[in-house]
C-alpha cells in the first residue's frame, strides 16, 4: 500500500496534530471502508498516545484520541478483518501496547493472532513475516534472519513523510540485532 498522503504528511511533519486529526477523522467518517484512511487514523491516534511525552503533545485531547483509536479498531475488526494491511498494522499496535485497547492479556493475544493472520494471507511479505516472528520470539538469530529480508523492502514499502512511514523506517533501519 502506498502510505503517502501529502495533506496528512504535511500536517504531521509540521506537528499540526489537531488539524491532522480533524482531516483524518473527516475522511474516515466520509468513507470508513477505505483501508488506508482507517489505518492512518488509527496509527495517528496510537502514535500520539504512545509518544505523547517525547512529542510534547500538549494541546491535543488524548481521551478523544483514545476513543477514536478504539472506534477505528472496532470498525476494522468488524469490517476489515480479512485485509492483510489492517491486520498487520493494528495487530502490531495492539501486540506492542495492548493496554490502549482494553484488557491487556486478551488484547495482547488478539494482536498476535492478527499478525499471524496477516502473515498467513501473505506469507512472502517480509513486513508481515518479521512482525509475526518478532511477536513470538526474542531469539536474536531468528529475528536477525527475518530482518535481513525486511531490509530489502523497507525503502519501497514505507515511502512518504508521514508518521507511519517515518516510524517504521526509523525503528527498522536502526535495528542491528545482537
Amino acid at each position: 500500500m502506498d502510505w503517502q498522503w501529502p495533506e496528512v504528511d504535511a500536517l504531521e511533519s509540521q506537528e499540526k496534530w489537531n488539524e491532522a486529526k480533524s482531516f483524518l477523522l473527516k475522511n474516515w467518517q466520509q468513507d470508513p471502508t477505505d483501508v488506508k484512511v482507517t489505518i492512518r487514523l488509527g496509527f495517528f491516534c496510537w502514535y500520539l498516545l504512545v509518544e505523547e511525552v517525547p512529542l510534547g503533545v500538549g494541546n491535543v485531547d488524548l481521551d478523544e484520541l483514545a476513543t477514536i483509536l478504539i472506534q477505528a479498531t472496532n470498525f476494522g475488526l468488524a469490517n476489515l478483518k480479512d485485509h492483510e494491511e489492517f491486520l498487520w498494522i493494528f495487530g502490531y499496535m495492539i501486540s506492542l501496547f495492548p493496554y490502549y485497547f482494553g484488557d491487556y492479556e486478551d488484547w495482547e493475544e488478539k494482536g498476535k493472532l492478527m499478525l499471524r493472520r496477516a502473515h498467513e494471507l501473505c506469507p512472502d511479505e517480509p513486513v508481515y513475516q518479521y512482525s509475526y516472528i518478532s511477536s513470538l520470539t526474542s531469539d536474536d538469530v531468528e529475528l536477525k534472519n527475518g530482518f535481513q529480508q525486511l531490509k530489502t523492502v523497507l525503502e519501497d514499502r514505507f515511502q512518504g513523510k508521514g508518521l507511519l512511514s517515518e516510524y517504521f523506517t526509523s525503528i527498522w533501519q536502526n535495528w542491528q540485532g545482537i
